[in-house]
């Protein structure tokens, strides 16, 4: 019916993400390579400019360093020097404050903060590091990983702080790489490498590199050995391995990796689909787009140059979960294209309990799109799924819309 026109669009999905579902896409990085590299060390330590970063600039490998002001003025000249031989210095604040669980952190404990004295110690360590070293700093390690301030009920996340106040934040002892495509940029997830064989970090390159994720390891001394202290032999097999091209890997700092994450996101934001929770916009809509819905079903496929799903089979549906800003009845608009040989068939549109059946009329074409209102249904405040489907059964060779985008707006 029109296959020539699906054959297009998976030819042109596959030349851009070599996958056709977004669950499976691997992310664009430069110059073909197959994954990114972050090295990073916290707390601006001695050992780090007497013999990390030397190491470091020997195989021209460039890291993130989150830094504490006092630290820095400890050894200022090495980090002058360090930032002029293109170095990351990061915010690693100003008191360094952790959980009270901590003995050592009582007097600076998290839960005793607020996110007004976290921001206004977080603006006075950025203004310092730029004092002291000319550099602003854009990226952001949180003290011992701990992303929150107060406690019980007054508990409050940092992340939205962390978020308005840099490009990235990066965590300590997570599990897993982060995946550029869907991540929050302000939740990096950091890698130990303080007292690890090269052997032990290899796996977690090779992972990331097959899944085509961001590997960020983070450390503190940079030394032979000792607590909390990357080997100096574990960095040589690193880097060597690192600047070997066959391995396809991009190895730079935090901040010139998320900004090319977050501009190439940017840049495709609405040629993948990477099913998420929507929320309304300022006026209060809620705008389910082929984009952000989840296609289920035998056949259904998401097609990148018309933004929209396309259904296959009268088993396909699509799933968005919302987050419904007010209860009320919602009038619901459809954007889609049919051809008019296959329009005319019954649809279903659920939310909850709630139910709306129409008929996709004709559009003129499938490469014609038109918008239009298809009547209201009730929606309760909160989490919720909405779905779309055929509410007949087709033949295999039928088919029932292209949608690009349903948009619930409330009427009362």
């Amino acid at each position: 019916m029109k296959s020539n026109h699906i054959l297009i669009q998976i030819l042109i999905l596959l030349a851009f993400v070599n996958q056709t579902l977004a669950q499976g896409q691997k992310f664009p990085w430069p110059d073909g390579k197959k994954m990114a590299l972050s090295l990073s060390f916290d707390d601006a330590r001695a050992s780090n400019t007497s013999l990390g970063i030397p190491l470091l600039d020997e195989y021209g490998i460039k890291a993130t360093f989150f830094v504490i002001p006092a630290s820095v003025k400890k050894d200022l000249n090495n980090w002058k020097k360090a930032v002029a031989n293109g170095h990351e210095i990061g915010n690693h604040s100003i008191m360094h404050p952790c959980s009270g669980n901590f003995i050592w952190s009582r007097e600076r404990a998290l839960e005793n903060y607020t996110l007004d004295k976290m921001r206004a110690e977080l603006v006075q360590a950025s203004a310092e590091i730029e004092k002291l070293l000319g550099v602003v700093p854009k990226v952001y390690a949180y003290p011992c990983g701990e992303k929150f301030v107060g406690k019980g009920i007054h508990t409050q996340s940092l992340v939205p702080l962390i978020s308005e106040m840099f490009l990235a934040g990066r965590g300590w002892m997570d599990e897993a790489p982060s995946d550029p495509i869907y991540a929050d940029l302000a939740q990096l997830t950091g890698m130990e490498m303080d007292q690890k064989e090269f052997e032990e970090i290899l796996p977690l390159i090779e992972s990331a590199s097959k899944n085509g994720q961001w590997l960020v390891l983070a450390g503190h001394e940079t030394d032979h050995s000792g607590n909390q202290t990357t080997r100096l032999s574990m960095l040589k097999k690193l880097a060597a391995y690192a600047n070997d091209p066959s391995n396809g890997i991009w190895i730079a700092p935090i901040g010139t990796i998320a900004k090319y994450v977050n501009e190439t996101r940017l840049a495709i934001a609405d040629t993948m689909n990477i099913p998420q929770l929507v929320r309304p916009s300022v006026d209060g809509q809620l705008r389910l787009t082929a984009e952000n819905g989840r296609g289920i079903g035998p056949a259904i496929q998401y097609m990148p140059e018309w933004k929209a799903f396309g259904w296959f089979t009268s088993n396909d549906s699509v799933v968005w979960e919302v987050d419904v800003p007010m209860d009320g009845n919602y009038e619901v608009w459809l954007d889609w294209s049919v051809s008019d040989e296959e329009a005319g068939k019954e649809f279903i549109l659920t939310a909850g309990k709630e139910k709306l059946l129409g008929i996709v009329e004709k559009s003129g074409s499938w490469e014609t799109f038109q918008k239009k209102s298809i009547g209201t249904i009730p929606l309760k405040k909160g989490y919720g799924k909405v779905i779309f489907k055929s509410n007949e059964a087709f033949e295999e060779d039928g088919a029932i819309l292209d949608l690009r985008e349903l948009t619930l707006i409330r009427k009362d």
